[in-house]
């Protein structure tokens, strides 16, 4: 596995091992097309790691896309959504 072991955290602990990911900011914005569900969902993902560099980095972005591509998600009653990578991006 490419994550320490904790998976998606909302909020890292001090004793959290790297390499770990966080859920950042969200964001909905309604279209009004009528339709009974159809906001936008924008959710911000953000990969710690201490590796030098940022391959271990770039290598869990693409794990994450590639798990992400094309998926399909059952959200309760309100039926399916699909997912979509809007960008990433890599600081070090």
């Amino acid at each position: 596995t490419l994550l320490g072991g904790a998976g998606l955290l909302e909020r890292a602990t001090d004793t959290a091992a790297f390499p770990y990911v966080t859920s950042g900011q969200t964001s909905a914005f309604d279209w009004d097309t009528g339709a009974e569900n159809n906001d936008d969902q924008l959710i911000t993902l953000h990969v710690w790691s201490k590796a030098h560099g940022e391959a271990e980095t770039l290598a869990i972005m693409a794990a994450i896309k590639a798990r992400l591509a094309d998926a399909v998600l059952v959200i309760g009653p309100r039926g399916q959504t699909r997912l979509s990578l809007e960008f990433t991006e890599a600081r070090y």
